[in-house]
């Protein structure tokens, strides 16, 4: 019950009080669910901001599926639901090295260093880290890539119908070492907090040419099959079609 409540205050004074890329998100939510109530978004909002209180008081949430995630796993992450407060409750169960950026506001930095600092994190900078990444597979780690945001020099492929840029760091990773892959999502329930991981069969071209767009474009099915289920789940806010003719 506190938990509806404050979701839905705190989504309300992000639509009316302080309407931080508001216009952006709804822009992005009408160009691929016209059909849907933009007002959806304030679920959205209210529930990450409810999410990371929460998760500085120390709540948890019920991850299932750990049993596909075998010793040197390629996991494809994304931004549904709370997403910080899942991480923490997924690498509290499996030694996880995530790629991250870390914010530009030094307070918001330092706080989630700290969250993120309860559980076995290895927290990579975007750039200049596969060597790392590519130890930790090695070590047994799962390697954890978050590909629903846009990447300037990224490849353009196809996110919920249409252009965006992405990484082909997963693509690269997948191709050469050839590990198994799974998926993690999440959402909000009347309880709490799930998330699973399920297998991710990939078919994997020799060529590597070939290879890199279309597992890129593995990538960003996945997600488009999952933000499909619960559209409002996903966060809406980044700028992920920026740079990409239409």
């Amino acid at each position: 019950m506190l938990s509806a409540i404050m979701i839905g205050l705190l989504g309300w004074i992000w639509w009316v009080i302080l309407p931080v890329r508001k216009q952006l998100a709804v822009r992005n939510f009408k160009a691929s669910f016209p059909e849907e109530d933009v007002r959806r978004l304030r679920q959205t909002v209210g529930g990450v901001a409810w999410g990371y209180l929460e998760l500085l008081f120390g709540r948890d949430a019920r991850v299932d599926g750990v049993e596909y995630v075998e010793p040197g796993t390629i996991c494809l992450g994304g931004h549904a639901g709370s997403w910080d407060l899942i991480l923490v409750a997924v690498a509290k169960r499996v030694p996880t090295t995530i790629f991250v950026k870390t914010p530009s506001n030094p307070m918001a930095a330092w706080v989630i260093r700290r969250i993120r600092a309860r559980a076995d994190l290895e927290l990579l900078p975007p750039h200049d880290s596969m060597k790392a990444a590519y130890a930790a597979l090695e070590a047994g780690r799962m390697v954890m890539f978050v590909q629903d945001q846009r990447h300037n020099r990224g490849i353009v492929s196809t996110f919920l119908g249409r252009p965006a840029r992405t990484s082909a760091a997963f693509a690269a990773m997948v191709h050469r070492t050839r590990a198994p892959v799974v998926g993690l999502w999440q959402e909000r329930t009347r309880s709490g907090h799930r998330c699973w991981f399920q297998p991710l069969p990939v078919d994997i071209p020799e060529d590597r040419a070939q290879a890199i767009p279309i597992l890129t474009q593995v990538s960003q099915d996945y997600y488009s099959s999952q933000i499909k289920t619960q559209p409002a789940n996903w966060w809406w806010l980044h700028h992920r079609w920026k740079q990409i003719p239409e």
